[in-house]
């Protein structure tokens, strides 16, 4: 008998996977990737963390990321320079790369989501004035912070970078 039972399993399942191959693409052009590019990343708020040496002040950056599409999304990690008065300081960081997808900050659609990160300045010549001024009166409110950077911007199906600029005048 041309046609057992094993037979017809073994057609079966060879045509359905099959069908998944060629209509997978098709599913996923369907599953259109959000646009990145309504994401709004700003700087929040900056504030002095307890200080615990004369040559390092750690800073605390909250930014706050607004999600305005209708697609839940992530981030993975967080590139910027910080500016004080329009002297740079350095680069900083916030990274959850090591953490799984279902573990990192959520960016729910319509909801603004605030991440902290801790950038740790050091004194140097060029950034002796702005050091002096938070040293003493632990003030952030009155210096200019610009923070200028990347943030990777990440969904179901897709990742792309996101370019981000802001400036904060408490």
């Amino acid at each position: 008998m041309f046609l057992s039972r094993r037979r017809i399993i073994l057609v079966v399942a060879i045509a359905a996977i099959t069908i998944a191959i060629i209509l997978l693409p098709l599913i996923l052009a369907t599953v259109s990737a959000p646009d990145i590019n309504s994401i709004t990343i700003e700087l929040s708020k900056v504030e002095v963390a307890d200080i615990a040496n004369d040559k390092t002040i750690p800073l605390n950056l909250f930014f706050n990321i607004h999600n305005p599409t209708d697609k839940a999304m992530t981030t993975s990690k967080i590139d910027y320079n910080l500016i004080a008065d329009g002297k740079p300081l350095g680069q900083g960081f916030l990274s959850y790369e090591d953490i799984p997808l279902n573990g990192r900050p959520q960016l729910s659609p319509g909801l603004t989501t605030t991440l902290k990160s801790t950038f740790e300045l050091n004194q140097s010549n060029l950034n002796s004035d702005i050091f002096r001024v938070i040293k003493n009166a632990q003030a952030t409110e009155q210096i200019n912070w610009k923070v200028e950077g990347v943030a990777q911007i990440e969904s179901a199906f897709s990742f792309s970078p996101k370019q981000f600029s802001d400036e904060l005048n408490e």
